[in-house]
């Protein structure tokens, strides 16, 4: 007959024979699944938008500083869905992204570009300046491109600064495992501080 570990029972059990600590343990395993199921549909699986060549749009803004944005973005210009490209440049001296400084320092003939840097460096700053650019320039419809994780936040951001109607469009980029678990912990995060914040 095989015995257990005495050590073992006799430390674990405590803890689970307490009501309060038991109950959180139970919490914890709700909270995490749902944590799960929620980031799911919001960040792997969230609502999107697509643009067909017959689509227009007043402007076309890429968030985060991304060569996959800037890039998807000025193609959406050069099939003629829009008349300008807005491109959030929050890294103006890294070297690790001079795709966008490259795209920033072009003169493109067949739309206009716009590059800025963001303030703050945040999504609230991005989604301000376009706010700000909207009103100046009168526009209604808006196409907003970033990575799939981010789609569901931006919207909820750019909606409190822009009125009219939005577009939330994929940038197609690979995005490695790995990264998922961090960016599922860095957008709950975000979402937890947009809770916080009040209009734009």
């Amino acid at each position: 007959m095989t015995q257990r570990p005495r050590g073992a029972v006799t430390t674990v059990l405590p803890f689970f024979r307490n009501r309060w600590t038991r109950g959180l343990a139970v919490a914890l395993v709700v909270l995490v699944a749902a944590a799960g199921t929620t980031g799911a549909r919001l960040y792997s699986f969230p609502r999107t938008d697509t643009l067909d060549d017959d689509s227009r749009v007043d402007a076309v803004l890429a968030l985060g500083g991304r060569p996959e944005t800037a890039l998807y973005a000025q193609g959406l210009a050069e099939r003629g869905i829009t008349p300008v490209v807005l491109i959030s440049n929050p890294y103006p001296r890294e070297p690790a992204f001079h795709q966008v400084h490259d795209l920033c320092a072009s003169k493109p003939t067949g739309y206009r570009l716009i590059c800025f840097d963001p303030s703050p460096r945040t999504t609230r700053g991005e989604a301000r300046e376009l706010g700000r650019l909207a009103a100046e320039n009168g526009w209604d419809e808006v196409a907003v491109v970033a990575a799939r994780y981010h789609i569901s936040r931006a919207r909820t951001i750019t909606a409190r600064c822009f009125p009219g109607t939005l577009y939330l469009v994929e940038a197609p980029l690979h995005i490695p495992a790995v990264n998922w678990s961090y960016q599922y912990v860095r957008q709950t995060l975000g979402y937890v501080k947009v809770a916080f914040q009040q209009g734009c």
